[in-house]
């Protein structure tokens, strides 16, 4: 019990090591560099239906379970059911983005816990690739196993970063998030 409380201290030491706690764990982008990618090119509205994504693609999380209340907040400014402007979502973000916003230590506290608990590895924080291909493509946002298989090697791109064998630790995992 004492070294699993030593571990869980210095685990979230490291989180915290060079202010990585506060910073965001995914790149932000603003909403002017992705809104063009998914409105319509000629009318300049997106579809309701897209919000979701543009925040995604901005780098805010937002769980599948967020996405109803965060249509219903800007479809009341634009129409129920209707495309919204650049402005509607703009507004949206200026008042709602510091909520959808997670820290490294947001990150390496969800993972960690996740480990220890047994769910995706052990209380050593160590990652089995197996179990972790398992919740993603069977619980909630589910990713097929083909594609958790495929990410986990780098995808089509040579050269970049991937996770290799059976197991990985926490660390290890977290950078290979963010590239």
């Amino acid at each position: 019990m004492v070294a699993e409380s030593k571990d869980k201290t210095q685990g979230q030491a490291a989180a915290k090591k060079g202010g990585k706690d506060k910073e965001p764990f995914i790149q932000q982008f603003e909403l002017k560099d992705v809104f063009p990618h998914f409105c319509d090119r000629k009318t300049k509205l997106m579809p309701l239906n897209d919000v979701a994504y543009v925040l995604r693609a901005m780098g805010l999380t937002i769980y599948g379970s967020e996405e109803k209340l965060i249509k219903e907040q800007v479809e009341k400014v634009d129409g129920m059911g209707k495309p919204v402007t650049f402005q509607t979502v703009q507004n949206w973000v200026e008042e709602h983005r510091d909520t959808y916003v997670k820290s490294y230590g947001d990150a390496y506290s969800a993972v960690g816990t996740l480990c220890h608990e047994g769910i995706i590895g052990d209380k050593t924080a160590v990652i089995q690739v197996a179990q972790l291909r398992h919740l993603v493509s069977e619980v909630g946002d589910k990713i097929k196993a083909e594609t958790v298989d495929k990410i986990l090697k780098g995808g089509d791109m040579p050269g970049t970063n991937s996770i290799k064998g059976e197991t990985c630790t926490l660390d290890e995992f977290l950078v290979f998030l963010q590239k």
